[in-house]
């Protein structure tokens, strides 16, 4: 039977998940959690070493998917597939899936017997129903903003690099402060990093370049208020975050 870990920044969260997965298999299923950092002044995080030992700890031959979060959540489990014995590798796989639904809807995968390969694509199905419930497509087309287009072409581009020196990157505290940051701020914000370039006032974006320690960030700032972001974002980067 397939197995799981649930990697997540918080212990409360990856209890809960672990309690309410328990519940719909009837404790079937072997699940394993790894959630939290060892820090009780800064318990929110993720532990590759952690990880590793979780799976290691509900390993099966059928295999074992790794349910994440985000941000350092997806690196700590590449960094632990990485550290454990080659021959358990080709059966571990870190799922895509939003953790809440697509762990509920693995476990019961698993505890029904069905192959990882099967377990995953259920996981990755498991925001059909909510989707279909709610009328909601889960890429809705982005509207078009012309007039801010138009309203940041008549203002010259200000650039800022910032060399991230932060140990652990930009993992979702800080990049929640960033984002949150940046958003009071009309000018248009681009972040680029190694040819990707998004929007900086949205978490998900944010976290999906994976940003790590020396990383080089150029921000691109066009709009009115494009030198006071430029000074914000000094301070932010001088103060680590």
């Amino acid at each position: 039977m397939v197995s799981l870990v649930i990697v997540s920044h918080s212990l409360k969260l990856a209890q809960g998940l672990l309690e309410l997965a328990g519940q719909v298999t009837q404790g079937k299923v072997n699940i394993a959690i790894a959630a939290g950092i060892d820090d009780p002044e800064n318990p929110i995080g993720t532990d590759a070493v952690a990880v590793m030992e979780a799976i290691e700890a509900v390993y099966s031959v059928d295999g074992v998917l790794v349910m994440v979060d985000l941000g350092s959540a997806i690196l700590s489990a590449e960094t632990a597939l990485d550290l454990i014995e080659p021959s358990l590798h080709k059966t571990v796989r870190i799922c895509t899936a939003p953790i809440v639904e697509g762990c509920i809807a693995a476990s019961v995968s698993a505890a029904s017997g069905l192959p990882l390969e099967a377990v995953i694509q259920e996981a990755n199905n498991a925001l059909t129903a909510k989707t279909q419930a709610l009328e909601q497509p889960l890429k809705p087309e982005e509207p078009k903003n012309n007039n801010a287009e138009v309203t940041a072409s008549h203002h010259e581009p200000q650039t800022f690099i910032w060399k991230v020196h932060h140990t652990h990157g930009l993992h979702i505290r800080p990049a929640a402060t960033l984002a949150t940051t940046l958003r009071s701020f009309s000018a248009q914000i681009r972040l680029a990093k190694a040819g990707q370039s998004v929007d900086a006032k949205n978490i998900n974006n944010l976290l999906s370049l994976n940003i790590q320690h020396n990383d080089t960030l150029i921000f691109t700032i066009v709009g009115e208020d494009a030198e006071q972001a430029v000074e914000v974002l000094k301070k932010l980067s001088t103060n680590n975050y």
